[in-house]
């Protein structure tokens, strides 16, 4: 398994259960719901963080790099994976 890192998945999945079991502990609400909830919302969250750092005056936005039409369809794609693993989550 050369080309996967496994360690901020495993990073983010062990902090998405620790609030979850936070919220059950504090609330009662089912840990595993308040877990997936969690981490939907994270997974949300960057997909909104990484569309609007590439727009222009963004964080990620260079001129005539991130504005191409080679990399708008990355873009897409990535948002595209993105949102199939958001979708699959829930």
């Amino acid at each position: 398994m050369n080309g996967i890192d496994l360690k901020r998945a495993a990073i983010m999945i062990s902090v998405c259960l620790l609030i979850g079991w936070g919220i059950q502990y504090f609330t009662g609400f089912y840990w595993l719901t308040a877990t997936l909830l969690v981490m939907i919302a994270v997974l949300v969250n960057g997909l909104i963080i990484f569309n609007e750092d590439l727009d222009e005056g963004g964080f990620d936005h260079q001129e005539g790099v991130t504005d191409t039409p080679k990399a708008k369809a990355a873009q897409n794609k990535a948002n595209k994976i993105q949102l199939a693993v958001i979708v699959c989550s829930s």
